[in-house]
């Protein structure tokens, strides 16, 4: 009976650690001098496209007190191969403990740099925090649309890209009417003036004409005329 009392107690005291254990245990730690800096991702596992933060907790080595206002001094930056970025911390309720919003773009391990003073002492290190994953692990049901590089494009974003392109196809459409429609217009332009400059033409051909005629009139008179003075 004792066995069984003790068997059962060992099975609740496991329980109760695998769901209440500080998600903390999983992140890095940093030791300099008395001070210890633990640091990793806010929420674990990291998944790419996925905004997260990043998480520091401060505390004094000697006394295990947190210690506050500990990044005043301190810049952070977050590294991604040659890429790096300032991290903006704040404090959260939790006294000695920091956190800073970011979104990870890329999958693979990400390291946090940290230099400055904290409590007086100087801090130059650094620390590889966990590898951020792909959403396919963790995706239900399975996506078809994929991205380069295998990464999940969000379906929401999908059916965005879908409206914007219905949408420039729709203007490019009209566009194109409206371009057809210059045209015939220019077309139609160009028609009138072509039959202006005919109509023109024409005028000057027939005042040509009228004058040629009116001037062989006045030299046929003139003739006549001279006739006449002759025979008289």
């Amino acid at each position: 009976m004792d066995k069984v009392a003790l068997f059962l107690a060992a099975t609740l005291l496991l329980s109760f650690l695998a769901f209440n254990t500080n998600p903390a245990v999983a992140h890095e730690e940093l030791v300099v001098g008395n001070i210890s800096i633990v640091g990793g991702w806010l929420d674990e596992p990291p998944l790419v496209s996925q905004l997260n933060g990043i998480v520091l907790i401060i505390t004094n080595v000697s006394t295990g007190q947190p210690i506050n206002n500990a990044v005043a001094q301190l810049e952070v930056t977050l590294q991604k191969g040659t890429e790096s970025r300032p991290l903006e911390f704040l404090p959260a309720e939790e006294a000695g403990t920091y956190s800073a919003t970011i979104l990870p773009t890329q999958t693979g391990q990400y390291a946090i740099i940290m230099r400055g003073t904290i409590a007086g002492q100087a801090i130059d290190g650094q620390m590889q925090i966990e590898d951020v994953e792909d959403t396919v692990r963790f995706s239900f049901p399975p996506a078809t649309t994929t991205g380069s590089g295998g990464n999940q494009i969000p379906q929401g974003l999908v059916e965005q890209l879908q409206v914007v392109i219905t949408d420039l196809t729709a203007q490019v459409e009209e566009a194109n009417i409206g371009a057809q429609n210059a045209n015939n217009a220019t077309q139609g332009i160009m028609e009138s003036i072509e039959e202006l400059r005919t109509s023109a033409d024409r005028a000057y051909l027939f005042s040509l004409i009228g004058v040629g005629t009116g001037v062989a009139g006045i030299a046929i008179g003139a003739v006549v005329i001279s006739r006449r003075e002759k025979i008289s």
